[in-house]
């Protein structure tokens, strides 16, 4: 089995399952609302460091040099 048809076998296990949910149980509902809810923050982070690193405009971050107040 290659990886297309794996992901296309786990989309319709996810789509039974949500066509299901309407039916679901108190503590199901909450497991699908936390799952949800972190798959949205974890795409979000990503969103946003892609955004700071890529599309900010700002250089790369650098060392500060340090140099001596009087020269010796």
């Amino acid at each position: 089995m290659d990886a297309r048809e794996e992901v296309l076998e786990l989309l319709h296990k996810v789509w039974t399952k949500l066509q299901g949910l309407p039916n679901a149980n108190p503590l199901e509902l909450g497991a699908f609302l936390v799952l949800v809810l972190f798959i949205a923050t974890f795409l979000l982070m990503i969103v946003l460091s892609c955004v700071h690193c890529c599309c900010c405009g700002k250089p790369k971050y650098q060392a500060s040099r340090v140099q001596p107040l009087h020269p010796l």
